[in-house]
């Protein structure tokens, strides 16, 4: 009688990855339940976005305000390569103020309606090597009166799909921007060959920092573009907002439309203007896992649009905003609250 084999179980192929890294898991302990059965607890590993956050985090809040404050003041020694200005000179009628220069290499070279009229509008293109940008950003001073139609001349040209306004038309009694858009729902005017259409404000009632405000810009016979204007409601010139989670708010919006073009503009158009992109270069540097080098951003945008986040108040909120976002993140919190609280007294020593 031929004796029954007793089959055994198949032996499972040992997965060579199983403990590895890139399973993205480590056992981090073992826990022994009331039946002595020890099961593994597994946990995510930190992704690179949120190791390249705390790492920016920590070595934020070990510089302090006042180490924030020396690097800001080390900027002054620097200058970029390339700053001819030929076109800026020959027009100091199209500028706002003669003290901030628009860069030959990086200004927006009007072509529509050229000729009869000038190629020349206070505007730059500002890009990145640092990082891969969603969106494509100009830099540009608020509109004159005599030069609203060269905006929306630029506007028709670029087709953008957000405009970022940071300032009043008037602070401190003094004129900081034109009215260079229709201000009433429904209104309509023209600047030269171009209509724009002020639609409807969108914002909710929850948010106070800004105003978003829908229009339809067109030209006869081509179809219309869509933008949203995002109207900042309190940002005082050389200063800077109690918060940096508005900004976000609106970064995250422009996010929400990628491959698109943001045109971005305060007074100047250099100084709030230039906070804002940086803060979105450098949001996504850190998502990119990346080391960031906040100078090193700075002097990028500043080799484009010249005096690029003008003063040490706006280079400080330019670090605070950027742990208001990693704290949101509940990464560090309470090592980003003594940079907070520090960064209160910084705020009151300076009113």
């Amino acid at each position: 009688m031929a004796r029954s084999r007793r089959k055994s179980a198949p032996r499972r192929k040992k997965n060579k990855r199983e403990t590895t890294v890139d399973d993205a898991v480590y056992t981090m302990c073992t826990v022994e339940d009331e039946e002595s059965a020890t099961e593994r607890i597994k946990v995510k590993k930190k992704s690179k976005a949120d190791t390249a956050l705390e790492k920016f985090a920590l070595a934020t809040v070990a510089k302090k305000i006042d180490g924030l404050k020396a690097e800001f003041a080390s900027l002054k020694s620097w200058t970029p390569q390339k700053t001819a200005q030929t076109a800026f000179a020959a027009n100091k009628t199209r500028n706002r103020y003669n003290n901030v220069p628009c860069y030959d290499d990086t200004r927006v070279v009007l072509k529509f309606d050229v000729p009869p009229e000038v190629d020349y509008i206070h505007a730059n293109y500002v890009k990145t090597k640092l990082c891969k940008l969603d969106n494509k950003f100009i830099c540009t001073q608020g509109p004159m009166d005599t030069t609203i139609n060269d905006f929306w001349r630029m506007t028709w040209q670029e087709k953008p799909r957000s405009i970022i306004m940071l300032c009043k038309l008037t602070e401190g009694g003094k004129p900081k921007c034109a009215q260079y858009f229709p201000g009433k729902t429904n209104e309509t005017k023209q600047f030269g060959k171009v209509v724009v259409q002020n639609v409807r404000t969108t914002s909710p009632a929850s948010e106070t920092v800004f105003e978003s405000v829908q229009l339809n810009v067109c030209v006869t016979g081509e179809p219309t573009i869509k933008i949203t204007l995002f109207k900042w409601l309190d940002w005082p010139d050389f200063g800077v907002p109690a918060s940096g989670m508005g900004m976000l708010r609106i970064l995250r919006q422009v996010r929400d439309c990628p491959n698109t073009t943001a045109i971005v503009h305060c007074s100047a158009g250099i100084g709030r203007t230039g906070t804002i992109v940086a803060c979105e270069i450098c949001l996504k540097i850190l998502l990119e896992g990346k080391n960031l080098n906040v100078l090193d951003v700075i002097k990028e945008i500043r080799s484009q649009r010249a005096g690029a986040v003008q003063t040490e108040a706006q280079y400080v909120y330019l670090h605070k905003t950027l742990l208001e976002y990693i704290n949101a993140k509940k990464i560090d919190k309470e090592k980003i609250s003594e940079f907070f609280t520090a960064y209160k007294a910084y705020q009151k020593k300076a009113v």
